[in-house]
């Protein structure tokens, strides 16, 4: 099983994103500014996923009901020595360059693991994987036996913490852990934008906008022109009582702005209504939205009950399979 080590480091990748710490697992606030410390300056956006708290929701359990998920969990941990289910605390994604760049991103896993077993198998599944030790760490690039084309690196950071990403990524965080390089807290912009995030939730971020892309954007579609004014980008998500609940708000911006913006996604949301007498679970979760704004913000509030997850699920899956008969020369179903 040649790229039994990739598939396993690509799916820490892949899990959402959260918080760390600096020394030894923590929860809540505490792991998501622990996160924020241990990401470069140059930092533009961060999501931080409690992983632990999610994997131990009702949505999860549903999920992990399906045989053939169980299966996936089972090797992984045959694979790796980790238990999804207790060993992993936090994720924590960082990105940069513009912002929503994953090419220069970063991601930090706050996790219990047995090193030398995840040595071992890089050794054993994949010989090409070529070493470099940065700053005392040992990163870890070519795990797949691409070669130049495989941009991922990984590395263990400490005894709780895994890295992976970009080379620029991943050797940013390195730098500021062996303190060589400023920390994302220095950051004022994202600073004062997380300041206004409630961290308490399963997940939470923030993203800058970067503006002259923005205004490039405005100046090629001017029906973008909706977005001047915002500066940022906030999210929460979590799972309370079996309910999806979000807030995702833009920041900065005049009143009228942000009066204007929130009056176009009314539109949307009212175009989107059209489509309930075909599917009634869109009037659902279009009602389970409200779009307000205020002096310096737009904000989205969700709240969806996990029925209403649960049927949008099923809507997927037959749209998916529709999809499917059409491209193999058949017909949808039509019922």
């Amino acid at each position: 099983m040649k790229k039994a080590i990739t598939l396993a480091l690509t799916f820490l990748l892949a899990v959402l994103f959260t918080s760390c710490a600096s020394t030894g697992p923590k929860s809540g606030a505490a792991a998501g500014e622990a996160l924020i410390k241990l990401m470069p300056k140059s930092t533009t956006g961060v999501m931080a996923f409690d992983f632990h708290r999610a994997m131990g929701t009702e949505a999860v359990a549903k999920a992990l009901q399906d045989p053939k998920a169980k299966e996936k969990l089972d090797e992984f941990a045959k694979i790796s020595g980790i238990d999804l289910m207790k060993d992993i605390s936090y994720v924590g994604v960082g990105l940069s360059g513009g912002g929503m760049n994953l090419q220069d991103g970063g991601v930090i896993v706050n996790m219990t693991y047995d090193k030398a077993k995840l040595q071992s198998l890089i050794k054993e599944k994949s010989p090409e994987a070529r070493e470099e030790l940065y700053n005392g760490v040992t990163v870890y690039s070519n795990l797949d036996g691409s070669g130049d084309k495989q941009m991922t690196r990984a590395a263990f950071l400490d005894a709780n913490h895994i890295i992976l990403g970009s080379e620029k990524g991943v050797k940013g965080i390195i730098d500021v852990q062996m303190k060589k390089a400023e920390s994302a807290a220095k950051n004022a912009e994202l600073a004062a934008v997380l300041k206004k995030v409630d961290k308490t939730n399963i997940a939470w971020g923030a993203i800058l906008v970067p503006q002259a892309l923005l205004q490039k954007g405005v100046a090629s579609s001017p029906q973008l022109k909706v977005l001047e004014g915002v500066k940022a980008i906030s999210l929460t998500f979590d799972y309370r009582l079996n309910d999806l609940v979000a807030d995702i708000q833009t920041h900065g911006g005049s009143k009228e702005q942000n009066a204007n913006l929130a009056s176009t996604l009314n539109g949307f949301k009212a175009m989107g209504a059209m489509f309930a007498g075909q599917e009634p679970v869109v009037g659902e979760a279009l009602n389970g939205i409200e779009i307000t704004s205020g002096a310096d913000y737009t904000r989205l509030a969700i709240k969806l009950p996990q029925e209403t997850l649960d049927k949008l699920g099923k809507v997927a899956q037959s749209k998916a399979g529709d999809l499917m008969k059409m491209k193999k020369g058949g017909e949808p179903d039509k019922d």
